[in-house]
């Protein structure tokens, strides 16, 4: 049933759809006297001021405003509360909408108007209070926040978002307020309209509120907003009631975030090889991993010899010219032409690898451009070099996007080639056609640290990799690699400096590949959740439920130094086993028990 109700009378709008009914009170400025999650039988958030600012030296309420219009309207999709106000001595006015989608969803819209009382924009600083003490119970209730979505005992985010700078990202998760048992709540979406991240350049000022990491910072918050003569929008909450709390947000959000994309590129049959693969090898050219120094090529055999070490190498990059580009003025393709036997040996190479299942990236540096070339050379270089080499695709350093002029002409020499770029895409058309990246600079402590995008995205295949990681750190890299159930680069040679990872590492990375490939479909699977809720503290866990239905795989981690014994999650399923890992497992009327020894990864079978 949905609804919206207004009583001139006592001055309240009142909406109600299929999960959440609130109510806003404009009698004395603006109060929302109720907003309660229907499914859970509550009623929530009671008598709560939903905005107070600061302004030209000023602090003030809702109250400071004089209301001069209340109207509701509808039609098939929306039903909307509007409440007119204004200060004319300080010549601002404010609209404030409540808009219910007649489904789950009610979203708080304030748009801000200012006439510049004295011919300057002044600061304007807004703060909810409505939001600040966003509740579903008040005993107990669970956050997860924007930019702090779970954090560990010693308060270190184990969520990894995209990283931004001037320009930012669109990933921007909402905050999740749940009851105790992470049943019912609400999400709270921040959509944001523009991806500047400078004041001046915003009116919308959701990216801020994307930024909370913490209790402090929600409930201190403070938004800098620029209106203008015209009303813009300046704070919009997407507020959903929830009935399966964490994993429920977490799904509505992805759905929400990959709505205006164009994935079809993830979907073409000649690339999705690359997701068949689970070990890629980093060598050099010139390094005595992979090149024999008395015949002058590349030694195939001892290279894949030291990958079997591991489960066998599924993937081999190639590199050449850094660090020694640069001492003359040969450019990065003519270091190619200057190997012992030229490109013809580099494809006598790239053939061996593949009669042994084996496919071969070459590397792209785009900081060696030279004045004479232009972005059309060098896509012309770029595509001849896989031409002449047959090779499978580049590894392109530095980068999280290429020009789409470089994909059309590598479409060209053949399909199947993968581009797999430094950095993680953050921009909406290269996220949408380059489809996998490293998942590099990676700070190996806190465990355990998820990366969002794998979750976001998971047919976008993200390898983990180390570069100047020593023992420890490589331990707790191969924890990272198993927590997340994403494939590895095994990189050694780091410029001349040799960091083998140990024989015991080694014979853990070829255990964990035979598991990997052998539910490679799981753990690739459309619906991955992350930070799964458990029923004990310091254990943490991941969620692969395989799209046939046929299994799901749980991977915890127990970050504690001693075992766990316990109750461990919510799991559908009439049998279990532990497929990763050591401990014990069991599985009674849809709840998962067991023992996990301390600071592992365990993967948990259940069926």
């Amino acid at each position: 049933m949905t609804m919206i109700t207004h009583n001139r009378e006592k001055q309240t709008f009142i909406l109600e759809n299929n999960s959440v009914r609130a109510v806003l009170c404009y009698q004395n400025g603006l109060r929302m006297q109720e907003f309660s999650n229907l499914h859970s039988g509550r009623v929530s958030n009671t008598d709560r001021e939903l905005l107070t600012f600061t302004f030209m030296g000023g602090q003030y309420t809702s109250a400071d405003l004089s209301v001069c219009g209340a109207y509701a309207a509808q039609d098939n999709t929306r039903e909307m509360a509007t409440v007119l106000l204004e200060n004319r001595d300080l010549q601002l006015s404010m609209r404030l909408h409540l808009i219910s989608d007649k489904k789950d969803t009610v979203t708080v819209l304030l748009q801000v108007k200012d006439l510049y009382r004295e011919k300057v924009p002044y600061e304007l600083f807004i703060h909810s209070p409505f939001l600040a003490a966003m509740q579903m119970t008040g005993a107990g209730d669970k956050y997860y926040y924007p930019a702090g979505a779970v954090q560990n005992r010693e308060g270190k985010q184990l969520l990894k978002l995209a990283k931004e700078s001037f320009m930012n990202s669109d990933i921007k998760p909402p905050l999740v307020v749940t009851d105790a048992e992470d049943q019912y709540g609400f999400s709270v979406r921040f959509p944001s309209l523009a991806d500047l991240s400078d004041d001046g350049a915003v009116q919308n000022r959701n990216m801020s509120l994307s930024t909370i990491a913490s209790a402090e910072e929600l409930h201190e918050h403070s938004l800098p907003i620029n209106p203008d003569a015209t009303y813009a929008d300046t704070i919009e909450l997407e507020i959903t009631g929830l009935t399966d709390g964490w994993p429920e947000a977490f799904r509505r959000y992805r759905a929400q975030w990959e709505a205006p994309y164009d994935f079809r590129e993830y979907d073409k049959p000649d690339l999705k090889w690359f997701s068949e693969k689970f070990l890629h090898n980093f060598t050099f050219l010139y390094g005595t991993e992979g090149f024999d120094p008395v015949k002058k090529k590349i030694d195939v055999e001892k290279l894949l010899a030291e990958g079997d070490e591991f489960g066998g190498f599924d993937t081999v990059t190639v590199w050449n010219q850094y660090p020694r580009l640069g001492i003359d003025r040969r450019s990065q393709w003519q270091f190619f032409d200057d190997f012992p036997g030229g490109r013809p040996a580099i494809r006598q190479a790239v053939e061996e690898f593949h009669r042994h299942g084996v496919q071969v990236f070459m590397p792209y540096i785009p900081w060696d451009a030279g004045s004479h070339e232009s972005t059309d050379s060098l896509g012309d270089e770029f595509a001849k070099l896989l031409a002449d080499t047959d090779a499978d695709g580049y590894q392109l350093d530095t980068l999280s996007a290429i020009p789409e002029s470089f994909r059309e002409k590598c479409n060209a020499v053949r399909p199947g080639l993968v581009m797999t770029t430094q950095s993680h895409p953050t921009k909406k058309r290269p996220m949408e056609i380059i489809t996998t990246s490293w998942d590099e600079f990676w700070a190996t402590r806190p465990m355990p640290q998820v990366d969002i995008l794998r979750y976001l995205l998971p047919r976008h295949i993200a390898p983990v990799i180390s570069r100047w990681y020593r023992k420890e750190d490589k331990d707790l890299l191969i924890q990272y690699s198993q927590f997340s159930a994403v494939p590895m680069v095994i990189w050694q040679d780091i410029f001349g400096r040799w960091m083998p990872f140990c024989a015991e590492q080694r014979q853990t990375i070829k255990g964990w590949k035979a598991v990997y490939m052998a539910h490679r479909l799981t753990y690739q699977c459309a619906d991955p959740i992350p930070f799964w809720p458990t029923r004990a503290d310091d254990v943490y866990c991941n969620r692969f439920a395989a799209d046939d239905g046929s299994e799901t795989i749980y991977s915890f981690y127990n970050d504690t130094d001693s075992d766990y014994t316990g109750p461990l999650c919510r799991a559908d399923g009439a049998s279990c086993e532990i497929i990763l890992g050591s401990g014990e497992a069991d599985i009674q009327n849809g709840l998962l028990s067991g023992r996990l020894p301390a600071r592992t990864v365990v993967h948990v079978r259940v069926q």
